[in-house]
C-alpha cells in the first residue's frame, strides 16, 4: 500500500470569510471562492477544503471544537487504492465517492480518506546561503520574503487517547511506517511510499489519554527565510502565535505555528528530515527539551503538544 503523502483536509467551519483571510494571508492560493465551500492550494497542488460546518457533504465531526473533519492520504496507483478498499472493508463501512476517493473511519472514529495522490513534485529554488568556506552568494544581498507561499503540504497531528490502537491500524494495517516515537505516548508516522519524516504525528499528551482531537497541520517552505517572512507577516495581518519561531530536534525543522480559526493549528517548516528505508527509528523520552531545542513566542510550557493547554483554541477576528 504506497501512500505517498497528505494529499487534502477538509474543515467544517462557521464563518467562510474568516476562513478565507486566514489561508489567503497563510499563503494558500484560492482556488474556489463559492458561497458554502472554499478550496486553497500549496504550490504541490495539496488541498485544504474548507466548509460551511452544516454542510450534509462533510463527515460527521468527531470532537467538539471546530477542526479538520477528514484527511485524505494520497497513494500512488489505482491497484493501492483497491487494496486499501479490500482490506478495510474487513471490519468497517467504506464508501467510495463519484471521483474515486475512498472514505471511512480510523478506529477511534476519525475520518480518513484516499486517493490516487493528486500531488505534483515542487523543487525549491536554491537558498544561496553563505557559510564559512562555502560561498552560495557574491556580491548579492539574501532574498527578502514580505510573506510566504508553502510549497508541500506535509503532516497532520491528532491528539488521541490509545496510540495502542491507532498505531496497529496504521502501521499494520495501511502500511505506515514509524519514522520516530516516544513510546507508549506519540508516533511519527510516515506513509509507506513517503520520504517525509512524518505524515501523521499521533500523540497522546502527558500519557493520560484525557485529550482527542486534531491538533495541527503543517506545511514546508522553500528556506528559513521565507518562515520568517510568513511568520512576520501573518504577525502583521493579526494572527497570533501558536508556537514559535523554534526549532525540533525530531524532524530537525524549524517551525512557526499559528491559531487558526478553522480549529487547532497552521504550521510553517522549513529543513524537515527526509528519509528512506535506510533511516533508523529513533525512541525518545517526552520532555520540552525533546520536542523544540529552543523556542520563542508562546514557548515550551504553553505547548499544546507538550501540556495540551490551548485544546481547540481559535481567534474570531485578526
Amino acid at each position: 500500500m504506497k501512500i505517498t503523502t497528505v494529499d487534502s483536509v477538509t474543515y467544517g467551519v462557521a464563518d467562510l470569510a474568516l476562513a478565507k483571510r486566514f489561508w489567503t494571508d497563510f499563503g494558500l492560493a484560492l482556488e474556489d471562492d463559492g458561497e458554502r465551500h472554499l478550496l486553497f492550494s500549496a504550490l504541490d497542488a495539496s488541498t485544504v477544503e474548507v466548509r460551511l460546518a452544516d454542510d450534509p457533504a462533510l463527515p460527521p465531526a468527531f470532537e467538539a471544537r471546530p477542526g479538520v473533519r477528514e484527511t485524505t492520504f494520497g497513494v500512488e496507483t489505482q491497484d493501492d487504492l483497491d487494496a486499501i478498499a479490500a482490506e478495510l472493508a474487513r471490519d468497517r463501512d467504506v464508501g467510495i465517492d463519484g471521483d474515486g476517493t475512498l472514505h471511512c473511519l480510523d478506529p477511534l472514529g476519525i475520518p480518513i480518506a484516499f486517493r490516487v495522490s493528486r500531488c505534483r513534485t515542487v523543487t525549491a529554488p536554491d537558498p544561496e546561503f553563505n557559510m564559512p568556506g562555502r560561498i552560495g552568494r557574491l556580491n548579492a544581498r539574501g532574498e527578502r520574503y514580505d510573506s510566504a507561499r508553502p510549497m508541500e503540504m506535509t503532516h497532520v497531528v491528532y491528539m488521541i487517547p490509545d496510540t495502542g490502537v491507532e498505531v496497529d491500524f496504521y502501521v499494520g494495517r495501511l502500511g505506515f511506517r514509524i519514522s520516530d516515537a516516544y513510546p507508549g505516548r506519540g508516533y511519527f508516522l510516515r506513509g509507506g511510499a513517503s520520504n517525509n519524516h512524518h505524515n501523521l504525528f499521533l500523540l497522546n499528551p502527558g500519557g493520560t489519554g484525557d485529550r482527542f482531537g486534531f491538533h495541527h497541520l503543517a506545511f514546508e517552505v522553500a528556506n528559513i527565510h521565507e518562515l520568517f517572512g510568513g511568520g512576520l507577516n501573518m504577525t502583521r495581518k493579526g494572527w497570533k502565535t501558536m508556537l514559535g519561531p523554534g526549532r525540533h530536534p525530531i524532524s530537525s525543522c524549524y517551525f512557526w505555528y499559528f491559531l487558526n480559526p478553522c480549529g487547532g493549528g497552521a504550521e510553517y517548516d522549513f529543513d524537515s528530515d527526509v528519509v528512506d528505508d535506510d533511516w533508523v527509528a529513533g525512541e525518545f523520552e517526552q520532555t520540552p527539551e525533546t520536542f523544540a531545542e529552543w523556542c520563542l513566542a508562546a514557548g515550551m510550557e504553553e505547548s499544546l503538544l507538550y501540556k495540551g493547554v490551548q485544546t481547540g483554541e481559535t481567534i474570531e477576528d485578526g
